[in-house]
């Protein structure tokens, strides 16, 4: 940092040795490099930059950091994972840059929870998907995380789709598979790949091996096709049958890269006087209906009660 200004490199830098061990317990894989230092600059376009063993920041961004402290431990850890995604295993294409920008953004938020807990961790995650699905609204320039018509001289690709929506699928991705399969992938991922390019497909297959099963459907709708699910929820309480009956419709314009419809397994919490149960559904239809056995009137359901898609927006019907 600047000469005087040595407390402020001690706030905003002195959890790095903490996020790498993290990083390295998650991965089980060892910092790839000898050494890593940091440095601020005047006048910087990015936030930061992951310059092998010598991450650049903004000073505007580290010099903060007494007002902006989570702002500015979020940039420290992206950029460190970086290490691990994007410099280790480089996207071989500006077409895969959420394969870079994507798991930096996760491990910000993988980073989190193992320092502040989970609740921390899926307010990041949720953080990251609110911001992505309130510029989508607006996006005129939608693509997928696939990205054919990424260009390495247009910084428009430097997105919140490959930024925060990757984040976010990787978090699904995390969700779907479990902790251990989804690691143990990570970790076939980076051994398998090191110091070389990766692709989309590569990370497939380490996904596949470690899960032991086809996960083409989640790869076709969260990398190759865009946009996010749109719910309409309607629920009815019949009390001779003590059933809850749930009409769910997906209301997302559908278009050459936004699916009619996205496969989503996800969980529903019913609270009734009697206490609360957990109920597994997969939504797979434009249109669909689930009955439930319950054993009263539900007084609160609670959709994707643990967050495992919180890619989607949900409105409840009268």
């Amino acid at each position: 940092v600047y000469p005087g200004q040595e407390a402020t490199a001690r706030k905003a830098f002195g959890k790095t040795k903490t996020m790498m061990r993290i990083y390295e317990d998650l991965t089980g894989v060892d910092f790839p490099y000898s050494k890593y230092d940091q440095t601020i600059v005047a006048n910087f376009q990015f936030g930061g930059m992951e310059n092998i063993t010598a991450t650049t920041h903004a000073d505007t961004e580290i010099l903060a950091v007494d007002i902006l402290p989570d702002e500015t431990e979020d940039l420290v850890s992206h950029e460190l994972a970086h290490s691990w995604f994007g410099n280790l295993v480089t996207c071989r294409n500006w077409a895969e840059l959420w394969l870079n920008e994507g798991f930096a953004t996760f491990m910000e938020a993988a980073y989190r929870e193992k320092a502040y807990g989970r609740e921390n961790y899926l307010g990041k995650i949720d953080e990251d998907a609110t911001r992505f699905i309130s510029e989508e609204a607006v996006n005129k320039r939608r693509h997928a995380l696939f990205n054919l018509l990424a260009r390495g001289d247009d910084d428009s690709i430097f997105d919140t789709t490959n930024y925060q929506k990757g984040g976010a699928v990787i978090h699904t991705l995390r969700e779907e598979l479990g902790d251990e399969t989804f690691w143990k992938a990570i970790n076939i991922y980076l051994n398998r790949h090191k110091f070389q390019n990766v692709e989309t497909p590569d990370l497939k297959k380490a996904m596949e091996e470690a899960a032991g099963r086809d996960l083409t459907w989640f790869f076709k709708q969260w990398v190759y096709q865009a946009g996010f699910p749109q719910l309409e929820i309607r629920q009815l309480y019949q009390p001779r049958g003590k059933r809850l009956n749930l009409t769910v419709r997906q209301t997302q314009k559908p278009d050459s890269i936004t699916p009619a419809v996205f496969i989503l397994p996800l969980e529903i919490e019913i609270v009734t006087a009697n206490g609360a149960k957990t109920e597994k559904i997969k939504i797979d239809k434009r249109t669909q209906n689930f009955s439930i056995p319950v054993d009263a009137r539900p007084s609160e359901v609670n959709f994707d009660r643990n967050m495992k898609i919180p890619l989607k927006s949900i409105r409840k019907l009268p």
